[in-house]
């Protein structure tokens, strides 16, 4: 069904320059806010790069609790971790992302 043409794949393509562009907005917020983050990865499998464990686990937190479970990742837990569903809806995506920034934003201006 799904690899019948190319919809499919020009469909994550793009959702994947959504999460894409949206994590290098966060990890430029994050850096002005004086917290170095770099955006990493590959179509919907991306993480933002906090270089702190504990900032990753703030962020991680308060995502978890407005809904979102999000994980880290990297040696030192130091990555916020995005794996979506090559299926997900734009509305789950978005709801998602904005989840992220609103949690992003509140442990930016701690």
């Amino acid at each position: 069904k799904y690899w019948t043409n190319d919809t499919f794949e020009r469909d994550v393509q793009r959702k994947g320059r959504i999460v894409e562009e949206r994590f290098q907005k966060l990890a430029a917020l994050l850096t002005e806010h004086g917290m170095p983050a770099t955006e990493r990865g590959r179509g919907l499998m991306r993480g933002i790069d906090v270089v702190s464990g504990d900032i990753a686990d703030k962020i991680t937190s308060k995502a978890f609790e407005h809904g979102l479970v999000i994980e880290t990742s990297g040696q030192d837990g130091e990555v916020v971790k995005c794996l979506c569903p090559l299926t997900i809806s734009d509305e789950d995506l978005l709801k998602g992302l904005d989840i992220l920034e609103m949690c992003v934003k509140a442990v930016a201006s701690e």
